[in-house]
């Protein structure tokens, strides 16, 4: 049999850069620097517990594979002047989700430094600016003060509590493109400040998944 080739099929994964971070597509040598984060119990305190190498693979290939289904994704998140692998963040949906959430989770020795502050305003801001959705949510445990408060500083109001995917009780923030668009235009260029309060540092991951 001879086979014929057609035009190769692409799924492009923008990079986006802030002030101090690369949100990128992932690549393989991210992998056990991810696997290492989602082992530490400290870091997976309110997602689903530590996994190891095999379960990080298979979730990565999962976020990789949401750009090319639904056009957004969570990136790899790297410090942008040293290039070390930090984390990942972006925009997850998934059956069982009230909306596209923005969410985040950075390697526990660069928390309370507000990374995680300014990759979720660079998921929102990417979100109102290149998706076709009128609100973004974030959700996350009660007891996670960081997370929470990433989401108060960002100008996120609180919905309420809900189930969100497998996870019970959720506290459940939304924005919609009508209020980000009226925040950032006041608040000019400084928004959000870019350290984020010492409360912020009980944990600097938030949902989905890991």
């Amino acid at each position: 049999m001879t086979l014929a080739y057609g035009m190769p099929t692409r799924s492009e994964i923008p990079t986006v850069i802030t002030s101090r971070l690369v949100l990128r597509g992932w690549r393989s040598e991210d992998l056990p620097r991810y696997a290492a984060m989602n082992a530490d119990p400290e870091t997976m305190r309110y997602l689903d517990g530590p996994f190891g190498l095999a379960d990080t693979e298979r979730l990565v290939t999962h976020l990789i594979g949401m750009w090319a289904i639904h056009g957004h994704g969570m990136w790899a998140v790297e410090e942008r002047g040293s290039g070390e692998f930090l984390g990942r963040a972006g925009a997850y949906f998934a059956d069982g989700w009230p909306g596209v959430e923005v969410a985040v989770s950075i390697r526990r020795d660069h928390w309370g430094h507000g990374l995680g502050t300014e990759a979720v305003r660079a998921s929102l801001e990417f979100g109102f600016d290149q998706l076709s959705v009128a609100e973004l949510i974030t959700s996350t445990h009660r007891d996670n003060a960081g997370m929470n408060a990433i989401a108060r500083r960002l100008g996120m109001t609180f919905r309420g509590v809900a189930d969100v995917g497998p996870w019970r009780a959720s506290n459940v923030y939304a924005m919609s493109r009508d209020e980000w668009r009226t925040r950032t235009t006041m608040a000019g260029p400084s928004f959000p400040r870019e350290r984020e309060n010492s409360v912020a540092r009980p944990s600097g991951s938030s949902r989905p998944l890991g």
